[in-house]
């Protein structure tokens, strides 16, 4: 278990950020790492985590472990009621042990922080506190036994942030915005933890220094002024003597400013000269706080699926079904795995008619899916266009038997159901659809027009309209709405939807698909002028056969 310090002299330099940059980077190349919040007194690594937690789950943490040993002598017997666990789609499925600073939402937080005695804790004749924390760090070890443990500590000066330092930590990464304050005082405290008589278990500490927050400077003509901040900032910090060797730096970087993101798992295929490099700043730094711990395989690994997830945004990004198809294929060659991949070029292939190709992807999604389901559906969909109506059906009533709920296989098989005109059935699915996902503004429209069909205008009004109340400018609805209104014989009311339903996107592909389907309601306006002018108008171009 490696255990890393991040440690800032002041405030607002970016310390918690990169802890957690790290902290993800790790579990991505799939290593379990714990990480602590020693900043007592503005705890916000928390925060960093919001997406993946939440702060009222805390209940527990140093602060609490601290407050009860001094009032109650209680050391637990184990953490299971401090930690949190911070889940995430990492890579290679590594995890994030979160031991939080404690409950900063309750004001027991800070009764408990200000009754903390650090003197008798750690200076009295008796004192138990270095025992207490060398306790804490062998209790990580043996009940959660990271590859890392990664400590956020205390700004300043300060016994907590000392004893997280040079008590708990293999090596320390200082960090430092670009100020004489904060360099001068980063410096006495590297001074300080050089210190022989400062190295409480006796071992030497691997120290690293970060400057941040610099300028980053897009012309090539001014990327002297980078190597000059460097060089003034190393002269002020050395000073006195060499206290490090290197200078490794954190780029500012406008998004951060706006918010707060993770940076070391953004991916972009840009590499232009105005993006600021701050992912390779941290990929840097990572690279050399884990130089002695990572193995080549294991970086040849992430880097092949981080690659292959370049490819798949890339895909994603584009129109072209034939470009798509392309990129996916070289993605899933990085990463055979991705569940991902594999559903997009099922999607693309479905689109370009290769419907047999699409079932070849679907299949193998299902072997590699834990959610086979999910591929089942998509695969019979292919197969209904390749005429397996049968095998379609029976795959998607076994998904429905497993899960009555499944989404997907509702809306498919009801489409397929209605296609063969068995609408009792139909409406059966689309009623089942509106049940479980009532939510879903088409499913209103789809039991709609199943009471069309099936000349029950009375529900089918009713159900429309409740479409339309959720979604005004619903192509689909306000369609289904003048397909009503025409079997009632009311021409005016058919032509304003049917305008509306033009407006409001229905596309020249998307009404020959409806003309093929419906084409009883349309047929007996394709040689009547308003129709004709509507199509002319909204450059509407079909087949009227």
């Amino acid at each position: 278990m490696k255990t890393i310090t991040f440690y800032s002299y002041k405030g607002g330099v970016g310390r918690s950020l990169t802890l957690s940059n790290i902290a993800m980077r790790l579990a991505d190349l799939g290593k379990k790492v714990c990480i602590i919040d020693f900043d007592l007194e503005a705890p916000g690594l928390h925060l960093k985590f919001d997406k993946y937690i939440e702060s009222n789950d805390i209940k527990k943490g140093l602060v609490e472990y601290l407050y009860d040993y001094q009032e109650n002598n209680y050391i637990p017997e184990n953490f299971d009621e401090y930690l949190l666990d911070i889940y995430y789609d990492s890579k290679l499925e590594g995890l994030i042990n979160f031991f939080p600073a404690g409950d900063v939402n309750s004001n027991d937080y800070w009764k408990k922080l200000s009754s903390i005695n650090w003197k008798d804790l750690f200076y009295s004749n008796n004192s138990k506190g270095v025992e207490l924390l060398l306790n804490l760090k062998e209790m990580i070890r043996k009940d959660i036994n990271p590859d890392f443990l990664l400590i956020d500590s205390r700004t300043g000066i300060t016994d907590i942030s000392g004893i997280a330092m040079t008590l708990l930590a293999d090596s320390i990464v200082t960090l430092a915005a670009n100020n004489k304050e904060n360099i001068l005082g980063t410096s006495k405290v590297i001074k300080s933890l050089k210190n022989d008589e400062n190295k409480l278990l006796g071992k030497p500490l691997d120290i690293y220094f970060v400057l941040t927050r610099i300028p980053y400077y897009i012309k090539p003509e001014d990327k002297h002024k980078e190597a000059q901040l460097i060089n003034s900032a190393a002269n002020l910090l050395n000073r006195d003597e060499d206290l490090v060797d290197e200078i490794f730096v954190i780029h500012s970087d406008p998004e951060l400013e706006e918010e707060e993101k993770f940076k070391i798992n953004h991916h972009s295929k840009s590499k232009s000269e105005n993006v600021v490099p701050i992912e390779e700043d941290y990929l840097i730094l990572f690279e050399e706080l884990t130089k002695s711990e990572l193995n080549g395989d294991e970086i040849i690994k992430f880097n092949k699926l981080r690659d292959s997830e370049l490819l798949i945004e890339e895909a994603r990004g584009s129109s072209d079904n034939s470009l798509k198809i392309e990129l996916l294929e070289e993605a899933l060659k990085l990463n055979e795995n991705s569940l991902e991949a594999l559903h997009l070029i099922g999607i693309a292939h479905h689109a370009k008619g290769n419907y047999s190709k699409a079932v070849t992807y679907y299949n193998k999604g299902i072997k590699k899916s834990s959610n086979a389901n999910f591929f089942k559906t998509f695969k019979a969909q292919n197969l209904y266009k390749l005429g397996k109506k049968e095998e379609a059906k029976n795959i998607l009533k076994d998904v429905l038997v497993d899960d009555e709920t499944n989404f997907g296989a509702l809306l498919i098989l009801s489409n397929i159901l209605y296609d063969e005109k068995q609408f009792d059935e139909t409406l059966l699915l689309n009623k089942k659809l509106i049940k479980y996902h009532s939510d879903y503004s088409i499913g209103y429209n789809l039991v709609g027009n199943s009471y069309r069909v099936l000349n029950d205008y009375d529900n089918a009004l009713k159900f429309v309209y409740k479409c339309l109340e959720q979604d005004p400018r619903n192509a689909l609805g306000t369609l289904t709405l003048g397909e009503i209104y025409s079997e009632l014989g009311n021409d005016e009311e058919f032509f304003k939807n049917l305008q509306l339903a033009f407006v409001f996107g229905i596309n020249s592909k998307d009404f020959q698909e409806i003309l093929k389907n419906e084409g009883k309601v349309y047929s007996k306006y394709y040689n009547d002028k308003r129709f004709l002018d509507l199509l002319k108008n909204y450059r509407i171009k079909v087949n009227l056969v």
